[in-house]
């Protein structure tokens, strides 16, 4: 009989990340794998809103946890981020991220219960009021799992639930992290999992230092998502400019998208102008939308509309970008990896504001200019640059062939010297340095390793 592992997810990002990448194929082919969606019957705002059926799984189920329940943990959730931080360099700039998103009265009572001792006696009481989730309890039981998987945002609906239920049930529990700045912004309110599986050296420290997770209990993976960023492209550069519809014989820029609300059309509209003029060498940009951004804002020309000469979408976002830049909505596009990792092997360098575009090119050894200019957004937005300028993930991010644009009347510059950059064979040699220490790339693939994590820690159980 094959062991079995209950793998949750919760959100739809999880699902591109981890399923869509073949993350858990090594793993299916020894392993009976049962897949829990989560879903809410009491709220319409739901993690998950991809059609399951598409995924053609083996075996899954959806499983209830309710929204409300999940902003309750938020009250231990905050505390317990401030807490892992205090007495580190990050405390302080941190404190400030929480207060440009939430109350400052709710932060400030945050703050005074993360201190120490306090923090004990709040967090021991309050996981007492929470208590175990019985029914998500009852059905890990029922299923007789041998291991659980959490692919994670190090928030969510599962991620406080699931720690307490394994070390009752004696069962095997490994996080899976998702995005770059979890470790470091972010925490489960209940205790770290028996493992917590990151990105790279970074993160790596990161948990260690700002989660306080014991160094025996952090593993580096790499990233599921960008295991794609492993494989050559087999297309050639001809072929490649066909796939995108760019013209012979021009370098190409890459201005990729973010999820944020940015007047991205404006910035288009800049560079396209400046080409025209000649203030940047001969060039044409690709235009990548983000694959979860919202609708235009209020002042943001669409794109179709814009008459750019120098500027095309990249062709495999253009239906979701007409889709929702008309009829916004809480969606979450499913865009394949192989496509940028495509894009990536052609263009010469990317432009972009916050976005993990920007990493995968480094990965990919392509120079970049990371947008962080305060025009043409709004002002949620621009209190979120500012702190993000801080944030321990993105403050490393830099080094030849890295730069940061802070204004729009910089925006020209920063694409010449992308251009510049993309000819320099030692820029190249530090953006492949750089992307390792972010992303480990060598060595077994991240569906290997997770395969031998697994048979390490059921070591011992049915085979």
């Amino acid at each position: 009989m094959k062991k079995k592992a209950l793998v949750f997810l919760d959100f739809d990002m999880l699902i591109r990340h981890f399923i869509l990448s073949g993350a858990f194929n090594e793993l299916e082919e020894k392993y009976d794998v049962k897949y829990v969606f989560h879903t809410d019957d009491s709220s319409k705002k739901l993690g998950i809103n991809f059609d399951l059926e598409k995924l053609g799984l083996k075996s899954w189920c959806r499983f209830q946890v309710s929204r409300y329940r999940m902003g309750m943990w938020d009250h231990l959730f905050c505390p317990t981020v401030l807490h892992n931080l205090r007495g580190t360099d990050y405390y302080v700039d941190r404190l400030e991220l929480f207060k440009s998103m939430r109350p400052a009265s709710l932060v400030r009572k945050h703050a005074f219960l993360s201190l120490p001792i306090i923090f004990g006696v709040f967090a021991f009481l309050y996981k007492r009021y929470m208590g175990v989730h019985k029914d998500l309890l009852s059905f890990v039981e029922e299923e007789k799992a041998d291991i659980v998987i959490h692919p994670s945002i190090l928030t969510g609906y599962f991620i406080n639930e699931l720690g307490p239920i394994c070390k009752r049930l004696k069962i095997p529990y490994v996080c899976l992290m998702n995005s770059w700045d979890n470790p470091s912004q972010k925490s489960s309110a209940t205790g770290p999992a028996d493992r917590l599986v990151v990105w790279g050296e970074q993160t790596k420290r990161h948990a260690m230092e700002y989660m306080r997770v014991p160094e025996g209990r952090v593993l580096v993976f790499g990233a599921a998502q960008f295991q794609i960023y492993r494989k050559p492209v087999v297309e050639n550069d001809c072929e490649l400019r066909q796939l995108f519809g760019v013209p012979a014989g021009l370098p190409i820029l890459l201005y990729g998208g973010t999820s944020k609300s940015v007047e991205e059309t404006r910035h288009l509209k800049i560079i396209d102008d400046a080409i025209t003029r000649g203030d940047i060498p001969r060039c044409h940009v690709v235009y990548r939308p983000h694959p979860w951004r919202s609708g235009l804002m209020e002042n943001e020309p669409d794109f179709f509309e814009c008459g750019f000469e120098n500027v095309t979408m990249d062709p495999h976002m253009e239906a979701y970008y007409r889709r929702i830049s008309k009829e916004p909505d809480d969606s979450f596009d499913m865009a394949p990896y192989e496509p940028t990792r495509k894009l990536l092997e052609l263009v010469s360098g990317v432009v972009s504001p916050l976005s993990t575009i920007l990493l995968e090119a480094v990965l990919c050894k392509k120079p970049v200019q990371v947008l962080m200019t305060s025009e043409n957004v709004d002002e949620e937005i621009r209190r979120v640059y500012e702190a993000t300028a801080r944030q321990r993930h993105f403050s490393e991010f830099s080094g030849p062939g890295v730069g940061r644009c802070t204004t729009t009347t910089k925006l020209v510059d920063a694409c010449c010297q992308v251009l510049e950059d993309s000819k320099d064979d030692n820029v190249k040699k530090s953006l492949g340095a750089l992307g390792e220490y972010f992303v480990c790339q060598d060595g077994a693939t991240y569906g290997e390793r997770l395969l031998s994590l697994a048979d390490e820690l059921t070591s011992g159980k049915r085979a």
